[in-house]
């Protein structure tokens, strides 16, 4: 009786997951796949820049972003301090608000390299978190952080 129980929890079991699965698969040619899942904003986090445009951060510039619990960006862009408001919009986007940035002089090279990292960051870029990286795209750079500061 139990082992007549057993097999028919399994073959239920097996019709449900082959069920499942060919639903998953499309069954007809140009069939649309089904839409990307958006990943979950990386709130709470720290980053240190690590590529401009693919290119290495040059050597004694830094720049970093730290995203709090309330969607409150922060760091430092070479140069200056900036904090700004950073919520999440479809499509793995961010919108950015209130920019705040101080307002010291630094040599030509390294302002020139804060231009960049803030337009490209401001440039309602989309986002993706891939392990201990975050890359940051927009029409005005990528950028390629890594986890913490």
């Amino acid at each position: 009786m139990k082992s007549c129980r057993f097999l028919a929890l399994a073959a239920a079991l097996a019709c449900l997951t082959a069920g499942t699965a060919s639903a998953q698969q499309p069954t007809q040619q140009g069939a649309r796949p089904l839409p990307k899942e958006d990943k979950t904003f990386p709130k709470d986090s720290s980053w240190t820049l690590r590529q401009l445009d693919g290119k290495p951060v040059p050597a004694g510039m830094e720049a970093t972003l730290r995203i709090d619990g309330q969607f409150r960006g922060a760091g430092f862009a070479g140069c200056n301090t900036w904090s700004a408001t950073m919520w999440p919009v479809r499509g793995q986007r961010f919108a950015v608000g209130g920019i705040a940035v101080t307002k010291k002089a630094c040599p030509q090279p390294v302002m020139q390299f804060e231009s960049a990292f803030l337009h490209a960051l401001f440039s309602a870029p989309t986002w993706d978190v891939i392990g201990d990286r975050m890359e940051v795209k927009s029409q005005a750079g990528t950028l390629t952080f890594g986890r913490g500061f």
